[in-house]
């Protein structure tokens, strides 16, 4: 009975040296590369060099960021469109309809209810609006472009946004967005980028 507890403190004890040495290999690995230990320094005098230290965060940061979004583009013509678009927010492109040819392209946008939406077109000629009962707020862009999202009859909730100043092409419409949805939409929207393909060649 002796020998059997024996035996089994004696493996016990092996187990644990191994586990015990393998973490001493990988933070002396670790800090042989100087990159910050998992574990110890072992009573070794050792601090991670500050480059490691940046790129082990950046690396989280994009982490991060890639977890929390997905990143949308599409080329018009010579006209990119690029947009963050939140892991809760489904979107699809939106076939070109035969009968109405006043867009070139379609984006519809959607949260909870595919018939509660926003649609992003790229508008065969400049968008327009009509000013009765309207009224319009200036929104900054992450980029620091400028927008103009416009309001009806008092609602609090938003009608169109459009980009005069980057392109008069391109509005987003609001198709039953509301509250909390509208706001989110809004945010969404604030990462467009759009580029003429061409100039930047």
């Amino acid at each position: 009975m002796n020998k059997k507890i024996g035996k089994i403190i004696i493996i016990i004890i092996v187990i644990l040296l191994s586990i015990i040495g393998i973490m001493y290999l990988i933070d002396l690995d670790r800090m042989k590369n100087g990159e910050k230990v998992v574990f110890s320094t072992w009573g070794a005098k050792y601090a991670p060099s500050e480059l490691n230290i940046l790129n082990e965060n950046d690396i989280k940061s994009n982490t991060s960021n890639n977890e929390n979004y997905q990143k949308y583009s599409k080329t018009i013509g010579n006209t990119k469109i690029e947009l963050n678009i939140p892991n809760e927010w489904q979107y699809e492109e939106v076939a070109k309809d035969e009968e109405n040819d006043s867009y070139k392209y379609a984006l519809k946008l959607y949260k909870n209810n595919e018939n509660q939406y926003a649609m992003l077109y790229f508008y065969n000629n400049t968008f327009g609006v009509c000013g009765t009962g309207r009224t319009a707020k200036n929104i900054t862009l992450n980029n620091g472009e400028e927008a103009t999202i416009g309001y009806y009859d008092g609602n609090k909730n938003w009608s169109d946004i459009s980009f005069y100043k980057m392109r008069q092409y391109i509005a987003v419409m609001n198709y039953g967005l509301i509250d909390t949805d509208a706001d989110e939409a809004i945010e969404l929207i604030k990462t467009i980028n759009i580029t003429n393909e061409q100039k930047e060649q």
